[in-house]
């Protein structure tokens, strides 16, 4: 069966918004495939694209999350949930495990975190923390790449990495940040029953906001493929011969 009968969508406009934040406009679309498939690409790109995010961190002179440290103005909450907003990238590696020293007054900022050759912190400028006069802070940082939202509470942690004081995070692996998409009409010649599906899309700059758009389809082709290459036969069914009587 062919499906040459159906309109082929190109991309007609790929407007850079802000860095990591873009507009793509693709028409045209047969009736109602813009939100067709508008949806299924916002719904991979919110829930299996792949990322970085730190998942555990062990702080010099604390046991657990609800506590001080002196010379410090934030508490460890805080600083925690300042943490899951530095934006790594790891480059050919699944892990890593980094080490921030700082001591003096001062804020405390992702470009703090000794980072490797094959480590990119994405955000230097964000801030985790003040330190006041005399104040220190030493961390050390587990991070892991993954994908979709995992909640420390549900993630299974071998026995010998447990230890005292190390503290698990909920780890968000996403690198789009928001997504969105609209259907407007389009035309083509006298054909006024069309889609123009319009993408509204902002990344963490671990990808670009295309990329992720190209990597998301790609998703999608490849599972969708088994039902293009669908094959099967019926189930044989057995003749139920009639019981022979002797006359």
């Amino acid at each position: 069966m062919q499906t040459s009968g159906f309109l082929k969508p190109r991309i007609i406009d790929v407007q850079g918004i802000a860095p990591n934040h873009a507009k793509v406009v693709m028409e045209p679309f047969e009736r109602g495939y813009g939100h067709t498939l508008g949806n299924a690409l916002r719904r991979v790109l919110l829930s299996s694209m792949p990322g970085f995010a730190a998942t555990e961190v062990q702080i010099a002179g604390v046991l657990h999350e609800y506590s001080t440290i002196e010379g410090v103005q934030e508490d460890v909450v805080d600083i925690l949930l300042n943490l899951k907003g530095v934006v790594l990238k790891l480059h050919n590696r699944e892990d890593a495990l980094l080490n921030l020293k700082k001591k003096g007054e001062g804020p405390v900022t992702a470009g703090d975190i000794e980072a490797t050759h094959d480590v990119e912190i994405v955000n230097p400028e964000h801030v985790i923390a003040h330190l006041s006069p005399g104040g220190k802070l030493e961390m050390q940082i587990k991070v892991e790449s993954g994908r979709g939202y995992i909640p420390g509470n549900l993630r299974v942690i071998p026995e010998e990495s447990k230890g005292i004081g190390k503290i698990i995070l909920d780890a968000s692996f996403s690198p789009v940040r928001r997504v969105s998409y609209s259907v407007e009409s389009a035309r083509v010649e006298q054909r006024t029953d069309l889609d123009k599906l319009i993408i509204d899309i902002e990344t963490n700059g671990v990808i670009e906001p295309e990329e992720a758009i190209r990597y998301a389809a790609r998703i999608l082709v490849d599972q969708l493929s088994v039902f293009a290459a669908l094959e099967g036969t019926a189930p044989a069914v057995e003749e139920k011969k009639a019981p022979q009587v002797d006359p």
